[in-house]
């Protein structure tokens, strides 16, 4: 939980995992498959339902923001949030991700698209050593399509950078994903935050 802040008009918000459901130990939520599993499916009508059910179990729980979907593209099975993604493919992670998102968000429930960016590798994760080298040409082509998706054709609410460094620079404070992707590119007027200590 947050509290809020009354004097920059921010409301107590309450923040809560959900890439796979309603996370956390709560009970009385329902057991949904995999992400990645429910990616296999390329059922958009299916995957908006998936989210209706995470949207309407956080508002029950009393979250106003989903952390989910999570919508990395998994470039190494060994990564182990690869399980929580949608998948190795641009297209497939932006379109259900934007379903997703959908139906989290026609419950009330902000839903938050994770991580950006180019967040995929299980060797020295969520440490400065996790640093992806990467080019302009293959954020662009890779990386970056299903965000864009998610915060066009899904209009997410919010958006988690992640932990890691994309080519030296922490995604936190990287002006091209944060600034010139994220902002000018997709038009993104939502709040970022940072997952957790990133």
């Amino acid at each position: 939980d947050i509290a809020a802040i009354p004097s920059l008009c921010i409301p107590a918000i309450n923040l809560q995992d959900g890439p796979a459901g309603v996370g956390d130990g709560f009970t009385g939520v329902t057991q949904l498959p995999a992400p990645v599993d429910a990616a296999a499916t390329w059922d958009t009508a299916a995957e908006q339902s998936y989210g209706q059910v995470i949207g309407s179990e956080q508002l029950a729980k009393g979250t106003t923001i989903d952390l989910g979907p999570t919508i990395n593209i998994t470039r190494d099975p060994r990564w182990g949030r690869a399980f929580e993604s949608i998948g190795e493919d641009p297209y497939l992670n932006g379109t259900l991700g934007a379903a997703e998102i959908q139906g989290v968000q026609s419950t009330g429930t902000m839903a938050q698209v994770k991580h950006l960016a180019v967040y995929n590798q299980e060797t020295n994760r969520n440490t400065p050593s996790d640093n992806a080298i990467v080019d302009n040409k293959a954020l662009q082509e890779i990386y970056l399509p299903a965000f864009h998706d998610s915060v066009g054709q899904g209009a997410a609410s919010s958006v988690m950078c992640s932990y890691s460094t994309i080519n030296g620079t922490y995604a936190c404070q990287n002006p091209y994903t944060l600034t010139t992707a994220l902002r000018q590119q997709f038009g993104f007027t939502g709040f970022v935050t940072s997952d957790w200590g990133a």
